[in-house]
């Protein structure tokens, strides 16, 4: 108990260091934003640290599965706040960058080329493969809580610094994605009637400068590492969802194209370092015979 304790609180250094300076660099660069909502923004980070220092004063189970809790929560808080703090009209966006990069590096926009793969089939899987990133954050979370070992720390540290740097990077080249950018010059989607109905609730719940990094590429290349280090069985079954999941935030014109490598290295980054500290595992000795 004691090593997930300490992996935790290793963890806050690295989930709230990086959104603290983040956040101080955009408001330095733009003042307008000092405003209630961004003050909210920033009193959230210390009272989170301090509520788990607390929880995590002595290191039991029912603590430790609290402040498993405790970090679920701060992922869609952090969300949510940060998207709400950064919802300004004259606030500057990085969609131009973006746009310009992807354009660069394709030859024109990417979308041009995804428009020959548009069909109602090939909607269904992709947004499907998206909605999965809410099943792979919930088993993360869950896959080693109720079995409190060595790898339960490690998980949470990992997962700590893939949202500190991945949210990080929404203040410091906050975009809105091509969608919002300019939907005007995107081919049609031919959507099935599923993600037809489901795209206007995704759309709903963008934050509106969720875009690079990718968290659901992040989470995705993390969850494959993972699964692949310590669940070996299961990876097999993670992969052709995992690629409608990749495919989904370029497919639905959520992401730029190249949001998705960089979350990709993010998140594999974050399962390597942590899973490559975990002690080696005991074997039992057999003991002495004769």
């Amino acid at each position: 108990m004691d090593a997930i304790a300490r992996d935790i609180r290793r963890g806050l250094f690295w989930l709230a260091l990086p959104l603290a300076l983040a956040s101080v660099l955009r408001l330095a660069l733009e003042p307008h934003y000092c405003s209630g909502r961004y003050l909210g923004w920033l009193l959230v980070l210390p009272s989170y640290v301090v509520l788990q220092l607390l929880v995590l004063r002595r290191a039991d189970s029912r603590r430790i599965r609290l402040s498993l809790l405790l970090n679920f929560a701060a992922i869609e808080t952090s969300y949510e706040m940060i998207g709400y703090a950064l919802r300004s009209p004259a606030g500057w966006r990085a969609d131009d960058f973006f746009h310009r990069v992807d354009c660069t590096i394709f030859g024109g926009d990417p979308q041009r080329f995804l428009a020959h793969l548009q069909a109602p089939w090939l909607s269904t899987i992709t947004m499907a493969g998206y909605l999965l990133f809410g099943v792979y954050l919930i088993y993360l979370f869950l896959c080693e809580a109720f079995v409190l070992s060595a790898a339960t720390g490690r998980l949470q540290l990992g997962l700590m610094r893939l949202y500190g740097i991945g949210f990080s990077g929404y203040l410091v080249l906050p975009a809105a994605g091509p969608v919002f950018h300019h939907p005007g010059l995107l081919p049609p989607i031919s959507h099935s009637a599923f993600s037809a109905w489901l795209d206007p609730w995704v759309l709903s719940s963008c934050s509106g400068v969720d875009v690079c990094p990718s968290i659901h590429a992040a989470l995705c290349s993390f969850m494959l590492v993972w699964t692949y280090r310590h669940h070996r069985r299961l990876f097999p079954y993670l992969v052709l969802p995992s690629a409608a999941l990749l495919l989904g935030t370029v497919y639905f014109q959520y992401h730029y194209v190249i949001d998705v490598p960089f979350g990709l290295l993010l998140g594999a980054a974050a399962a390597v370092s942590a899973s490559s500290a975990l002690p080696p595992p005991v074997r039992s000795s057999a003991g002495p015979t004769g």
